[in-house]
């Protein structure tokens, strides 16, 4: 939360981080804040990325996302486990206290267990869904695609398609127009040159440049020219590479 509460002051917003911690209300002020301004997507993205990841335990958190103090992981119909933990304890108070008192349901060891078991899901669910997505682009190289930057790194950027909502790297080493710093805290690489810079929200046009089924890898290629939100314009016309 510090981390990005020094990024959004780049936007000249600002949070005011109170001892006891962030409460749902303060972040839910400042989207209302930024709501409809040129910032407004890539403050919701990068908020999104600095919360943590949700987990299962016995004690009573509450909700953050639903700012609830007081929640439970309940559904019907049931479709995890924890939903059938629930049921089972919610009989067995029902039914006048736990019926087997020699063994009771360790639900510290359950809420591990199936936060653990999530997560894995999760990486399979992810995994499968990347071979995919570099299947389905397998034979689109070359052609030209419309994205959005949707997270900047060191060694490049990732660009999502808004045609098929695939993900797909633009290396930073493909950048020939000059020489580029990352900039951890705003979130950008910026050419030391020409000062172009390449951040989240920036619309771009790239071209698939080559697809690795094994290793799950989409890469792109930025096209000469490129749209940056609030410009008014086109940028700056990428130079050919020496040969």
């Amino acid at each position: 939360m510090i981390d990005f509460q020094e990024f959004i002051s780049h936007f000249n917003q600002g949070i005011s981080i109170p001892a006891e911690g962030v409460q749902p209300k303060l972040l839910q002020e400042l989207l209302e804040r930024v709501e409809g301004r040129p910032e407004e997507q890539v403050i919701n993205h990068v908020l999104l990325r600095s919360l943590p990841q949700a987990y299962y335990s016995t004690d009573n958190l509450g909700h953050f996302g639903l700012a609830a103090s007081d929640y439970c992981h309940f559904t019907s119909p049931i479709r995890r486990y924890p939903d059938l933990a629930v049921h089972r304890v919610l009989k067995d108070a029902l039914s006048g206290g736990t019926k087997n008192k020699d063994h009771p349901v360790d639900l510290e060891k359950v809420a591990r267990q199936a936060s653990l078991t999530e997560r894995r899901a999760m990486e399979a669910e992810r995994d499968i869904v990347n071979l995919k997505k570099c299947q389905y682009v397998a034979d689109k190289v070359g052609e030209i695609c419309h994205g959005m930057i949707t997270s900047v790194h060191a060694f490049g950027f990732f660009v999502e398609l808004q045609e098929f909502f695939i993900e797909g790297l633009v290396h930073v080493s493909s950048l020939e127009d000059d020489f580029y710093q990352y900039e951890e805290e705003r979130h950008r690489l910026i050419g030391m040159n020409r000062r172009r810079e390449f951040t989240i929200g920036t619309k771009v046009d790239v071209t698939v440049y080559k697809v690795d089924l094994d290793r799950r890898e989409i890469d792109f290629r930025l096209l000469d020219e490129i749209r940056v939100p609030g410009s008014g314009g086109r940028g700056a016309r990428k130079k050919k590479s020496r040969k």
